[in-house]
């Protein structure tokens, strides 16, 4: 479950865990992270949740599939061309992105490995999520049946119309019982459920459904979110997670 903090949602079986798992609201004002006044504030809304002196790690996103393991002899805490991080780092904060697009979240209850992805269309198309659990396997032994996913909050089926081209372009690549469950016909325009598609391809991939936490928030029903598609702008909602 997403619980509401007013400043931020955050998912209740992480903290449990010892685990925070965020997506904030624009009551923490700007969060532009190109622009130094957004970092400050950023770095503010921490500090006020007690969450010093953990360093932020954030990255330009460009709708990739590209994912950087945050190691201990890494220092370097900005990324061009990166949208999704994993680490077991316990004094940095991972951060994304999000003005519609999903954030995913990870935890390796085990291994104590964290991780976070950007995941619109393009990087659901990119199986980015499903990458991120490989390079968790890969570099720190993750296995499916130990790791806890969040998804979400982003933007509902509802409110995501896409195009026929869109459409055909996913009924290439993924199986018809995946499209049936991720697509719909609104007033004859097809529409995208980001959350189901990434949620129903979690569990063709392995993962337990007991192990996947949902949100039903909208990014664009919701005033409390920023959402490009309804405001047109480039204010951000903030993904993150961190370990404490």
């Amino acid at each position: 479950m997403f619980k509401d903090r007013e400043k931020y949602f955050e998912i209740e079986k992480f903290k449990n865990l010892r685990v925070k798992a965020l997506f904030t609201t624009k009551a923490i004002g700007d969060t532009d992270l190109n622009l130094e006044s957004g970092q400050e504030n950023l770095k503010r809304f921490f500090k006020t949740e007690k969450l010093t002196p953990f360093s932020l790690v954030w990255a330009k996103q460009t709708h990739s599939a590209n994912i950087v393991d945050i190691k201990n002899d890494i220092q370097e805490f900005f990324y061009e061309g990166v949208d999704g991080f994993i680490t077991q780092r316990k004094d940095v904060i991972l951060i994304t992105k999000h003005a519609d697009c999903l954030p995913i979240y990870f935890y390796d209850t085990v291994n104590k490995v964290i991780g976070i992805c950007h995941s619109g269309w393009k990087g659901s198309f990119q199986e980015i999520g499903i990458k991120v659990i490989k390079k968790m396997n890969k570099n720190y032994g993750s296995l499916k049946e130990n790791i806890l996913i969040g998804i979400g909050i982003g933007i509902s089926m509802e409110k995501y119309e896409v195009g026929d081209e869109f459409y055909e372009n996913f009924k290439s690549n993924f199986s018809k019982d995946l499209l049936d469950c991720s697509f719909s016909k609104i007033d004859e325009k097809w529409h995208f459920d980001n959350v189901r598609f990434n949620l129903e391809n979690f569990k063709k991939y392995g993962i337990s459904p007991k192990n996947i936490i949902v949100s039903d928030e909208c990014t664009f029903k919701n005033p409390r979110f920023s959402s490009f598609r309804r405001d047109k702008n480039l204010a951000r909602n903030i993904g993150a997670i961190f370990l404490f």
